[in-house]
């Protein structure tokens, strides 16, 4: 079988370790699959090529900002990947994130539709059944149609105008175009389909849920190596991020880091961030700023030694920190932000309403004091996250697809 994925980037960040593994998987199974991406490098590998310029792509986003309409712009990239089409005549294209102001998406799924070629498309975020928003929280206008979009200027990239109305409707259209037999969408967490299957925008289509993968190669149960110092603290919890921020306005919900810390301090907090945002100013002692983990086998280990790993987050369409942890044998405990809850081993992990400080520290405490066979949560996490089962849920897919 011969299959082409379009992403915004290839390699690198969650989605693009996907696509790429998505890759490497059926094409150990003998399947050709081929990467368009717009961001990053010119050129990773023989399988992959970069339809967006730098120049389209800074192009493309300051019309977003100017027009209000965050998923139009140039039309170039289109062109390179309706080339790519051509040249390559694959037999499912596979749409996964492509948001980031690389190509007109508007466009794409029309070409895709009105050609009748088989296509899939992942929701690894909301914009596909919102028009525009990432997220929409609690929002509820986008199951019939957005409009008076209280947070435009967030979520559209918009610095002038509110046109999510507009924006929702070019969405609409460009899927009212495919035929139901030719097209299936597939949702990273089951919250996500059960949102998807609400829009009026992707309702009508096949919606299916297939997890995301972790790389269980590197993310499993490792042996204690001492790396993190447990001084005179009982137990640790990690938190993981990629940008720690103490803002009202931070997703991840860092801010609650020094909450929890006063409440357990006979605990030790670690927090694994990339980089540091705003002031951070004094946190309580035990508080340790790891910083950016250097591999993710370093990341690993440090799952693997936690004895829990805690999740602020207020909205995760999936959560590969609660996939990665509960791969390296340490249960999850946190806020109910969508997706980890809908995705977790339920036996090994507990959430809790979104900004209850209290009720979590309840279930902390009782994580922690609870004793766990680490082996058997990574059996188990191992065999739910896997690559293979990622890859192979999709080739059913599109093998159904094709039928």
């Amino acid at each position: 079988m011969k299959i082409l994925q379009i992403n915004c980037v290839y390699q690198v960040g969650s989605t693009g370790k996907i696509v790429d593994s998505i890759g490497a998987v059926l094409r150990g199974d003998g399947h050709d699959v081929f990467t368009c991406y717009g961001i990053g490098g010119n050129h990773y590998d023989d399988y992959s090529q970069k339809i967006c310029s730098n120049l389209e792509h800074k192009g493309n986003s300051l019309w977003a900002r100017i027009s209000g309409i965050p998923y139009g712009g140039w039309h170039i990239s289109n062109r390179r990947f309706i080339s790519v089409i051509k040249q390559y005549c694959p037999d499912v294209v596979h749409v996964h994130c492509v948001n980031a102001f690389t190509i007109n998406v508007y466009r794409l799924l029309k070409h895709l539709a009105c050609n009748g070629i088989k296509t899939v498309v992942t929701l690894h975020a909301e914009f596909f059944h919102t028009g525009s928003c990432g997220h929409a929280y609690d929002c509820e206008k986008w199951k019939t149609s957005c409009h008076h979009c209280a947070v435009y200027r967030q979520e559209t990239a918009s610095r002038l105008f509110d046109r999510s109305h507009t924006a929702w409707k070019k969405m609409f259209r460009a899927f009212q175009h495919f035929n139901p037999n030719n097209i299936t969408i597939t949702a990273v967490s089951p919250w996500l389909t059960e949102r998807a299957k609400q829009s009026a925008i992707l309702g009508r289509f096949n919606i299916v849920y297939v997890p995301n993968g972790v790389n269980t190669d590197v993310f499993h149960l490792r042996a204690n190596t001492g790396l993190i110092d447990r001084e005179q603290y009982k137990k640790v919890v990690l938190f993981v991020t990629p940008c720690f921020s103490l803002g009202e306005a931070d997703l991840k919900g860092g801010r609650f880091v020094p909450t929890m810390a006063k409440l357990h301090p006979d605990y030790k907090f670690i927090v694994v961030a990339s980089r540091n945002e705003g002031g951070i100013g004094d946190m309580p002692t035990n508080i340790q700023l790891w910083g950016r983990a250097k591999t993710q086998d370093e990341l690993a280990q440090l799952y693997s030694e936690a004895d829990a790993t805690i999740l602020f987050s207020k909205r995760e369409t999936f959560s590969m920190v609660t996939a990665e942890s509960l791969c390296c044998g340490t249960p999850v405990v946190g806020f109910k932000a969508g997706g980890p809850e809908s995705i977790a081993l339920q036996e090994f992990s507990s959430f809790v309403a979104y900004g209850d400080t209290q009720a979590l520290t309840d279930r902390l405490d009782q994580c922690l004091n609870t004793t766990y066979n680490k082996s058997e949560i990574s059996q188990k996490a191992k065999f739910s996250y896997s690559e293979n089962n990622m890859a192979n849920s999709y080739f059913n897919v599109y093998k159904n697809l094709l039928r």
